[in-house]
Formats: C-alpha cells, sequence, structure tokens
C-alpha cells in the first residue's frame, strides 16, 4: 500500500508542475510552446512507465525477478525525474527569453547565479 502512496504523490506533484506550466504558456513565445507542449507529453508518457514498472515489482515481489524489476522500475523514475528538470529547465530558459524571469532577492541584477 505505501507504493501506492508514492504513486498518487508523484502523480500529483507531476500534476501540480504541469498545472504551473500551463499557466505560464501563454506569456511565452509561441517557438517555445511546442517543445514545452511535447516535454508535457513525454511526462506523461514516463509516469505511465513508472506505474508499470512499478506493478511488475509488485507481482514479483516473492520471485526470482523481484531485484531486476525494482532495477527497471528505478530506472524509470530516473527517466521521470531527469525528464521534469528538461521540463523546468526549458521553462526556465523561455522565462528569461521572455524577460519574465526574477532575480532572487539575495541576488544583484548583474550577479550570475553560481
Amino acid at each position: 500500500m505505501f507504493q501506492g502512496c508514492v504513486f498518487q504523490s508523484v502523480g500529483l506533484t507531476l500534476r501540480g508542475l504541469i498545472q504551473s506550466v500551463d499557466e505560464l504558456l501563454p506569456s511565452l513565445h509561441g517557438s517555445v510552446t511546442t517543445e514545452i507542449e511535447g516535454t508535457k507529453k513525454l511526462l506523461n508518457k514516463d509516469l505511465g512507465e513508472l506505474i508499470t514498472k512499478m506493478r511488475l515489482a509488485q507481482q514479483n515481489s516473492v520471485t526470482t525477478l523481484k531485484h531486476d524489476c525494482v532495477r527497471s522500475m528505478l530506472a524509470a523514475a530516473h527517466t521521470l525525474a531527469m525528464d521534469s528538470k528538461n521540463l523546468l529547465d526549458a521553462v526556465d530558459q523561455a522565462r528569461v527569453r521572455a524577460d519574465l524571469a526574477k532575480t532572487r532577492p539575495d541576488q544583484k541584477p548583474d550577479q550570475e547565479e553560481g
């Protein structure tokens, strides 16, 4: 049952990320929205793949395939995390190009992030 809670948490977090991106999309240039939309679709596919791998790991939890299934599930989770980061990077770059990015309060405008 714990794993179901993990999926629900990941799903809700991913939904929140996508909703925040959707709110920002109208203010971005049209050329980047296609890339961002494609990345969002990829994230949904990644989540589906993670769910499939998790179910397979649950089904094989008492078999000799357990470790292979868990390894496969972790690889799917890693892919989802990397694609989420790619989405965030694409949105950040688009915000900078659209001059919508805000500097942090503790950072001067001419100071680079490091």
